[in-house]
């Protein structure tokens, strides 16, 4: 995946991360790791979430050239949502513009979005360790 591609994706992260009104720590993880491994410093990231707080048409934006690419991003982005427990309405909405913007619609996106959901929960679930 090029560097161009994890731009991109950092920059969807961020419209799903602040569609529902702020970025919580759980999603700040995934959105710092992105930005990490692009190579974007604290200042410039604070000031792509302050960009993706005021105008979420990066959604209707995004490009990724190869298909097995947009869903590996999707996925992510609907595992990013879904992370802190539920996909907020707003998240959803914001996730299905990204989906349309990367040609994924109708079944294909509800088998991304169902195995980005499932992604999410093993994750939260190995991080509450064995349940007592």
């Amino acid at each position: 995946m090029g560097s161009m591609e994890d731009l991109e994706l950092l920059k969807a992260a961020l419209v799903v991360a602040v569609a529902d009104g702020g970025i919580r720590r759980s999603e700040k993880g995934v959105v710092q790791g992105l930005a990490q491994r692009v190579g974007i410093g604290r200042a410039s990231l604070e000031a792509m979430i302050e960009a993706a707080e005021q105008d979420d048409s990066i959604a209707d934006n995004i490009l990724i050239g190869s298909t097995a690419t947009a869903r590996s991003a999707l996925k992510l982005l609907v595992a990013q949502a879904r992370i802190d427990g539920e996909v907020s309405d707003e998240e959803r909405s914001v996730l299905v513009r990204i989906a349309t913007t990367l040609g994924i619609t109708g079944d294909e996106f509800q088998a991304i979005y169902q195995a980005g959901i499932k992604r999410a929960d093993e994750i939260r679930k190995s991080r509450q360790g064995p349940a007592t």
